[in-house]
């Protein structure tokens, strides 16, 4: 991510001392290909199984999200321990405290962005939703602008939008080609103007909190100007972001009735009980890469690998089942390309150039 001088030493830094207990830097390119095929390989389980489940089996999407995160917090800590362990205690993170109200902010967020996404899909269609989330980058970047303060390139706006661009393209045309399949055209909700605007407006506000949440990510991954606190590795991450959740989705639960429906069907289901847990050993994978892939990159890269995964899950799901492509979805499959490979080149400049000051300090 082009920014500033003193910024690339401030995320230097950071990076140094998130990842300080996972994993050294000596094959970059194979550590980046590991987490965006461990994200992707895991939601897409992830995909498959929760639809089952909550389409199926009636289960609360909030007291889904409770369990996951339950689960969460014991697969962070059971991690932690075995970092303790494995890593020799001169490379062990400082003894300072962590940011916990910016933590509690950054929880707060991501609840945020969920709830209101989830709520949404009262008042308009999951293909409307999922089209608008298709532009998760762009919130992110313009957070990233104002809070952080970061300089993106014209490279990376670039990508951004041809990215954003071509998955809201493909996600549209496949909207018309279901309403023009559809003879009788059940439009009843988006015909309803009031119910419309007030789905549009929570998707906007889940694009916001996306947006904060980045920018809350990234101020966590700086070190304190005071030395008194420092970043989060990304185990300490995935715990606290997961425990201070869990204290907002709880009561989220309660008032909605889900936590005693939910508790009452896994305790006579035991077949659900078993596909529940599969469903969450998935997400813990899943939210285990994405905290490593955000500690050892940005947020950004996290939102990119995020959205063209689902992107290329329905991608190939169309080209599995025979469909023809149209011109307008071979041109948002090119869109997409293009951004995808404009982000790899930004990233590539970007190494190529903090590798070059690193070899003139080592020939003087």
């Amino acid at each position: 991510m082009t920014s500033s001088d003193a910024e690339t030493k401030v995320q230097a830094a950071a990076d140094a001392s998130s990842s300080s207990s996972t994993t050294s830097s000596k094959s970059p390119a194979l550590r980046f290909v590991t987490c965006a095929l461990g994200i992707c390989i895991s939601y897409w389980f992830y995909g498959f199984l929760q639809e089952k489940l909550i389409t199926k089996s009636r289960l609360g999407a909030t007291f889904m999200l409770v369990v996951q995160t339950l689960v969460n917090i014991l697969v962070a800590l059971v991690w932690q321990q075995v970092e303790l362990r494995s890593t020799p205690h001169d490379q062990l993170p400082p003894r300072k405290s962590l940011n916990h109200p910016l933590i509690f902010l950054t929880s707060s967020c991501y609840v945020l962005a969920m709830a209101a996404s989830n709520e949404s899909l009262r008042f308009v269609s999951y293909p409307v939703a999922v089209l608008g989330k298709s532009c998760k980058m762009i919130p992110t970047m313009v957070m990233g602008l104002l809070i952080e303060r970061r300089n993106y390139s014209l490279q990376q706006w670039s990508a951004a939008l041809c990215i954003s661009c071509g998955i809201a393209l493909f996600h549209l045309s496949r909207m018309q080609e279901t309403s023009n399949n559809d003879s009788h055209g059940s439009s009843s909700t988006i015909n309803n103007n009031e119910k419309y605007w007030k789905g549009m407006m929570l998707l906007f506000l889940s694009l916001c909190m996306d947006g904060f949440l980045g920018a809350c990510q990234g101020i966590l991954k700086r070190p304190d100007v005071k030395d008194q606190q420092r970043p989060p590795t990304a185990v300490e991450t995935m715990l606290y972001i997961n425990l201070y959740s869990l204290v907002l989705l709880i009561p989220m639960a309660v008032i909605s009735g889900q936590w005693d429906d939910g508790l009452r069907l896994l305790v006579r289901n035991d077949h659900l009980r078993w596909n529940v847990a599969i469903l969450n050993a998935v997400v813990a994978a899943g939210q285990i890469f994405i905290f490593l892939t955000i500690t050892w990159y940005s947020s950004l890269v996290t939102t990119t690998i995020t959205t063209t995964r689902k992107f290329f899950t329905i991608l190939f799901s169309v080209l599995h089942f025979g469909h023809a492509f149209s011109v307008g979805q071979w041109t948002s499959v090119v869109l997409v390309f293009s951004g995808l490979y404009l982000s790899i080149a930004t990233a590539g400049q970007k190494n190529s150039s903090n590798k070059q000051p690193s070899l003139e300090k080592k020939q003087n």
